[in-house]
This record gives structure tokens, C-alpha cells and sequence, in this order.
């Protein structure tokens, strides 16, 4: 009888051992999986922080660049502005004038030889 007994808990105690064994490695697993699974999401979060910091940048320089084409479209609404623009990049005259058009400063000195 004793010796039924000692081989119930030596069976037990293997049970046991086998359960403990499989729930280590069920928890090893899920651990991993979890840690993986934290690991894109951290990876996702750093690529899309960086995507709005890019695009925040272009955001600034494409409010730069509307303000400076405002600045440009108020100046061409100006009849004075359109004349004075017209004539020094297009040498437009007025009857009666004169256009000189004078050397640039950086004219290299062999020109004037």
C-alpha cells in the first residue's frame, strides 16, 4: 500500500512538473509575442512622429512660399509696379525716352581691353 502511495505522488509530482514546464513556456511565448508586437508599434509611433515633423516642415515652407506669391499678386495688381517692373526687365519706354543699357559689375576685365 505504501508503496502505491509513494508511486501516486511521484506521478503527481511529475504531472506537476510538466504542467509548470508547459506553462513557463506558454508564458516565455506570449511574452515574446507581446514584445514583439510592442516593439512595431514603438517602430510605427518613431516613423510617423518623424513623417509629421516632415511634413510640419514642408507646411512652414509652403506658407512661406503663399506669402510671398500674395506679396507678388498685390504688386502686379499695381498699374505703378507692372510699369516700373515692365521697364527695367523688359526695357519698355515711355515716347520720348532713352534706354541705356549699362555693363554689369562682374564683367570680367579682358572685356575692356
Amino acid at each position: 500500500m505504501q508503496e502505491g502511495l509513494g508511486k501516486a505522488k511521484k506521478t503527481r509530482k511529475k504531472r506537476r512538473f510538466r504542467f509548470g514546464k508547459l506553462l513557463m513556456f506558454l508564458t516565455v511565448f506570449v511574452s515574446c509575442v507581446l514584445l514583439f508586437f510592442a516593439y512595431e508599434e514603438l517602430k510605427d509611433t518613431f516613423t510617423l512622429k518623424r513623417e509629421i515633423a516632415d511634413f510640419e516642415q514642408e507646411k512652414i515652407s509652403l506658407q512661406d512660399q503663399k506669402d510671398e506669391l500674395a506679396k507678388e499678386k498685390a504688386n502686379l495688381e499695381n498699374p505703378e509696379y507692372v510699369a516700373r517692373f515692365a521697364r527695367g526687365k523688359f526695357m519698355v519706354s515711355k515716347p520720348g525716352e532713352q534706354i541705356f543699357k549699362l555693363p554689369a559689375k562682374n564683367a570680367s576685365e579682358d572685356d575692356h581691353d
